[in-house]
């Protein structure tokens, strides 16, 4: 094999071992293996949501700049929701751009913030100091960064 062979062959072996690293990453962060942070500087590997998705609950996707995490089996069209749109079907994972996003009451324990979790809420930073954390900032669970 000449050099030129040769050093095709290794870029191809190199590409397919990014793109396995890849789909084991997407695997572990939808198996939440991966934490949100993690998730949200790689959230290129994430498809965008589109209107005749369809996937199983802890499938992410992206979606306005955000990225979502499905909290049901989405078997067909018709069950599709937009993410941004449809808090009770998606949990939202962040804006990886915002190191201080908007903070959104929680519906329940799927969209509950992390220990750790950073917001901004009435102009303040936060961050949580509870993990599974549903309380307004300055109530309970949050200590403010100044």
């Amino acid at each position: 094999m000449s050099d030129k062979e040769l050093g095709k062959q290794f870029a191809k072996e190199a590409m397919q071992s990014l793109d396995v690293a890849a789909l084991s990453f997407v695997v572990l962060a939808q198996s939440d293996q991966i934490d949100d942070v993690t998730i949200t500087e790689n959230y290129t590997l994430f498809p965008v949501w589109n209107a005749n998705w369809t996937g199983r609950a802890g499938t992410i996707v992206q979606d306005d700049g955000q990225l979502f995490r499905s909290i049901h089996d989405i078997t067909n069209v018709g069950q599709n929701t937009k993410p941004s749109a449809t808090p009770a079907m998606w949990t939202r994972i962040g804006n990886p751009a915002e190191e201080f996003p908007e903070w959104i009451q929680p519906l329940g324990a799927h969209d509950a913030y992390p220990l750790g979790a950073k917001v901004t809420h009435n102009g303040r930073r936060w961050i949580s100091t509870a993990n599974g954390n549903i309380w307004q900032p300055g109530v309970f669970g949050w200590e403010e960064v100044t």
